[in-house]
């Protein structure tokens, strides 16, 4: 189909008609919808918009249904949050399998030594025990090791600020960052390689 027969669909799809269509045509444009923002492969083209490629099903799948919820804002991009509550539990999964598939790589982001040394003994201090392996197959630590340097630096403030909503144990440790702790923690996960 050319550009101009898609974006119609398209239209349709994000006006909240996708389930009028055939279910693989439905599949096909919400995994579309997606990648506009992050890519074929999962690593997006920005510097907010997080790597999710490799990251597990679970954390793809917690991620979306939060966003379904409310439990998650879009603050910047809030046709996500739109997007997200029209998925169906099939699309979900769906798409939670098609990016945990994709092969994980770290943004590879400059970084300052000095800031990440510091970062380091936050993270050991406050954030290790959730979100502590250094593995890029574990878990939690992909949603932090590695990622992009904006997208980091903006979650942080808005977890410090208490914008977004975040378990009651970790906001004791995330309200405390200063400016200075969230800089030395966005550096000390960018430098992350592979």
């Amino acid at each position: 189909m050319n550009k101009q027969g898609l974006l119609p669909l398209l239209l349709l799809a994000s006006a909240g008609f996708i389930t009028l269509l055939p279910a693989s045509v439905a599949a096909d444009m919400t995994l579309q919808m997606c990648i506009n923002c992050h890519g074929q492969d999962g690593r997006g083209g920005d510097a907010i918009t997080p790597i999710i490629a490799g990251l597990t099903e679970v954390v793809h799948e917690d991620a979306l249904y939060a966003y379904m919820d409310g439990d998650r804002t879009c603050a910047l991009v809030p046709i996500m949050c739109k997007m997200a509550q029209k998925l169906s539990e099939d699309q979900v999964v769906s798409l939670a399998a098609h990016f945990a598939a994709l092969p994980f790589a770290p943004a590879n982001e400059e970084f300052d030594t000095t800031l990440a040394d510091q970062g380091k003994a936050i993270n050991e201090r406050d954030c290790a025990i959730c979100h502590g392996g250094d593995e890029p197959g574990d878990p939690e630590s992909g949603i932090l090791h590695g990622q992009r340097k904006g997208y980091l630096r903006l979650a942080l403030q808005q977890y410090a600020a208490g914008e977004r909503k975040q378990l009651p144990a970790m906001q004791k440790k995330t309200t405390a960052l200063s400016a200075d702790d969230i800089e030395a923690l966005v550096n000390f996960y960018a430098s992350f390689r592979n």
